[in-house]
């Protein structure tokens, strides 16, 4: 695999940080957080899920029993 190197001064700071607040190298800081974004990426819902869940909230719209009851008790 070819590795490349990335430099740049606030990717480097950015790594330093998390680093010190997870306790771990610089490496092993940027690692964790691209797997976490990769995987927060692949958990967001697709542009379909998302119209097929719209589409359903307006399917149901008004469904539901909307009257009121008028509360009990005297005027």
């Amino acid at each position: 695999m070819d590795k490349r190197e990335i430099r740049d001064g606030s990717l480097d700071d950015l790594a330093e940080t998390l680093a010190e607040m997870l306790g771990v190298d610089r490496t092993e800081a940027m690692r964790l957080a691209l797997q976490n974004e990769i995987e927060r990426q692949r958990s967001m819902p697709t542009i379909d899920d998302q119209i097929a869940a719209l589409r359903e909230k307006v399917r149901n719209y008004g469904s539901k029993s909307t009257r009121m009851v008028p509360p009990s008790g005297k005027r």
